[in-house]
């Protein structure tokens, strides 16, 4: 008995190490309230990141998956928590720039209602895109790239700043703004709202790029201060 337990608890040390690591097998922790990060000086601004989340019509978080098990929705939250920590010697993450940040976790519903009630700023919804249901090869880089969707005027101006950040770093070539009106989280947030889908998760480089989030990430955080005129 003691040894099966012995076992037991160095497999779950295991597990943890490999899921709280971000690499091939990181998972999102189970959807809960939203989390608040506060600055050591705030500028008055307030950033909701929303995680992805795909309720299919259900009460559970589902995730899309591509190249080498990649997890959109696990990716999505190590993107945010990059955003929110990460630490980069020459580049500035969101609470070093000043900006109060609500981490949003939940079905999709309750992240747009949430944003709505804390009264956020600028609303970012983070995912990976796919243009099949399996990892793809022998395609041109040309097939993937970052996207941008919006709906407003300032949100353009948004998504238009991530896709010149963002995509001068991922490794597809179709990097591109997108005008959609099909989108809760575009249509339904009182603060202005930009979709950044990072890259395609069925093509190898694009996951790979995903990874190694804690070399880019701050592209992001310097879009959002770009677009919030530094504060």
């Amino acid at each position: 008995m003691a040894v099966r337990t012995t076992l037991r608890r160095l497999l779950s040390v295991a597990v943890a190490i490999l899921l709280g690591g971000g690499g091939l097998l990181a998972a999102a922790p189970p959807a809960a309230a939203d989390v608040t990060y506060v600055p050591e000086k705030w500028n008055g601004k307030v950033i909701y990141l929303s995680q992805a989340c795909h309720d299919r019509g259900d009460t559970v978080c589902h995730t899309n998956t591509g190249c080498d098990g990649f997890s959109e929705n696990g990716n999505s939250y190590w993107l945010a928590m990059s955003l929110v920590r990460g630490g980069h010697p020459n580049h500035l993450n969101l609470l070093e720039r000043g900006y109060k940040v609500v981490r949003g976790n939940g079905l999709t519903r309750q992240n747009i209602d949430s944003s709505n009630r804390v009264g956020a700023d600028l609303h970012i919804p983070l995912h990976s895109n796919a243009i099949s249901s399996s990892c793809e090869k022998g395609h041109s880089a040309e097939r993937y790239g970052t996207h941008a969707m919006y709906v407003s005027t300032p949100g353009e101006r948004c998504a238009a700043q991530l896709v010149a950040r963002v995509g001068a770093s991922s490794p597809g070539g179709n990097d591109a703004r997108q005008y959609r009106t099909d989108l809760g989280e575009l249509n339904q947030t009182s603060a202005v709202a930009c979709y950044l889908e990072q890259e395609y998760h069925v093509w190898q480089q694009g996951v790979d790029w995903m990874r190694l989030r804690s070399a880019w990430s701050w592209r992001i955080a310097g879009s959002i201060d770009e677009y919030m005129g530094y504060p």
